[in-house]
């Protein structure tokens, strides 16, 4: 790369487009490889992006496993509408199954029994048993108490044994989950972890956004709040077809160091934010190893930092500090008690590793990519950050402080949750979160989105207060350096004024988005130091 690289970012990508159309994933790393030759021990940090395209054919021939969960407890009698829309919801999930498809549907309530089909265990959907799957839906009624482990491993049962590798769950609950054993939901969520993936949704004013988002973390998928009753049968139907669109089971991301380098972190940031650190295999102190949930034609992006040490390198320089590679993932979705044969989508081979190549079902795997260092003294090329990863530690700033928002609410805290709040509200309009800004109209009255002014809304139903923290996790799309400019930050400091640490006290330069001497976040509240 050249050295007179103005802004000092730094991209590794996959230029290898599938001219024949072919289903293929592509790998990108993109940093900014410049750090502080005399500070000695420091941090680098990348954001990895992974792209599944071309996978709409193999979808349609992979072997899949639905189970519909809908809570029938008595609080959805009440109101009428919500008990008709999760009827019309089950029916509409049913209807969007690709043919062949085995799936079962579940009623819940303090404990949890098959509905259809009436036999127990799961129907191969076809127009028979889809249209006696529909009629049974008609028939739930709301009778009961409230106990999600149960009904979690009831649908655990189902997938187990069965020949299709992409298994999911689809979740529907209006209240907490109140009649299991103590510590039972968590036990089964270890247990289902390995077995499926499964997204949800609350509808009401009684469900516990905290219970569903940990639901959704331990198994890979997401929650949303249901806003009006009569949007439901249209987000089901949503769910079933975006799962009858995976075609991969998983793909193992792994990272590989240098001699005396570590993997400090790995945190997916898109489309939802989970530290997936702890979570990693690490085969010796230089790799870090993981298995993805399920793929089909979709983004993820993943916020890498590596330790790395400047003692022997040659100052700039690029340097490799880390190797990343995907190969194909056979052991996902494996549920305790299988016996069958449930890899791959069609039972083509098994990849090849991190040259890239050929994976299960013919789906192309890249070329490794490498992250990069290049050692200077130059504090302005080392202090500055690549705009993707400025990107999402606004975005990771926005979910703590929407979470730090309903924390201070529910510990009627209001006057903290308002600023809380309005801190989020500059956050979302800087980031362009729509959504998100949508939700906390709920709670705030906006007065000036960009300076975060709100004053707090004389009634906040729960359902609002529910409806933006069970968001708090999921991330905005990264749309490029326009996003910035489109929807400008407002900053207390001069364009030209240095940023005082305020742990360390070192200077950076303006636009710095971190300390290089310990690490401290820079924020829009940061006081500028001495010039």
């Amino acid at each position: 790369m050249s050295q007179d690289t103005a802004t000092a970012e730094h991209a590794t990508t996959d230029g290898e487009a599938e001219e024949d159309g072919g289903p293929a994933f592509l790998l990108s790393v993109e940093q900014n490889e410049y750090l502080p030759a005399a500070a000695g021990r420091a941090e680098m940090h990348a954001i990895v992006r992974v792209e599944a395209r071309g996978l709409g054919r193999a979808a349609a021939r992979a072997a899949a496993c639905e189970v519909i969960v809908i809570d029938c407890s008595s609080s959805m009698s009440w109101p009428a509408p919500k008990m008709r829309a999760a009827r019309k919801a089950t029916v509409a999930a049913v209807e969007a199954l690709r043919e062949g498809t085995r799936f079962a549907v579940v009623r819940g309530t303090e404990r949890a029994e098959v509905v259809y089909p009436p036999t127990g265990g799961v129907a191969v959907a076809g127009p028979d048993t889809k249209a006696a799957a529909a009629r049974a839906a008609t028939r739930l009624t709301p009778v009961g108490g409230t106990a999600i482990g149960a009904w979690l491993d009831l649908a655990r049962r189902l997938h187990t044994g069965q020949p299709a590798p992409l298994r999911h769950t689809l979740l529907l609950t209006d209240g907490k989950n109140e009649h299991d054993e103590p510590g039972y939901l968590r036990r089964v969520l270890d247990e289902c972890a390995p077995c499926f993936s499964c997204d949800a949704r609350g509808i009401g004013d009684d469900w516990d956004a905290v219970e569903l988002k940990e639901i959704v973390r331990r198994l890979r998928g997401r929650a949303d709040a249901v806003l009006d009753v009569s949007d439901l049968p249209a987000e089901f139907e949503a769910m079933a077809r975006g799962s009858m669109a995976r075609a991969l089971t998983g793909v193992r991301i792994r990272v590989r160091t240098r001699a005396g380098g570590a993997v400090g972190m790995v945190k997916q940031v898109y489309p939802t934010r989970v530290d997936l650190t702890a979570e990693g295999v690490r085969p010796d102190e230089r790799t870090w190893e993981w298995t993805t949930g399920p793929w089909g034609d979709e983004v993820r992006e993943y916020h890498l930092c590596v330790l790395a040490d400047p003692e022997g390198d040659a100052q700039d320089e690029e340097i490799e500090l880390a190797e990343v590679a995907l190969s194909p993932a056979e052991d996902t979705g494996a549920c305790a008690g299988d016996t069958g044969d449930t890899a791959g989508t069609d039972g083509e081979g098994s990849g090849e590793g991190p040259g890239g190549g050929e994976g299960a079902g013919g789906v192309r795997m890249p070329a490794a990519r490498s992250v990069l260092v290049r050692w200077t003294d130059d504090p302005l090329l080392s202090s500055r950050i690549h705009p993707r990863l400025a990107h999402y530690g606004t975005d990771d700033a926005l979910g703590l402080a929407v979470t730090a928002a309903y924390d201070a609410y529910v510990a009627g805290e209001p006057r903290q949750a308002l600023a809380h709040w309005g801190r989020a509200v500059r956050l979302a309009h800087e980031l362009g979160n729509d959504k998100m800004l949508d939700r906390l109209r709920g709670l705030v009255d906006i007065v000036d989105a960009a300076a975060g002014e709100v004053r707090l809304r004389e009634r906040i139903r729960p359902l609002d207060l529910n409806s933006a923290m069970v968001l708090s996790e999921e991330s905005s799309r990264y749309r490029g350096a326009g996003q910035a400019a489109a929807a400008p930050a407002a900053s207390p400091a001069p364009a030209d004024a240095d940023i005082e640490c305020p742990d360390c006290a070192r200077l950076a330069p303006a636009g710095a988005a971190f300390c290089q001497q310990c690490g401290t976040p820079f924020g829009p509240d940061t006081p500028a130091g001495a010039v």
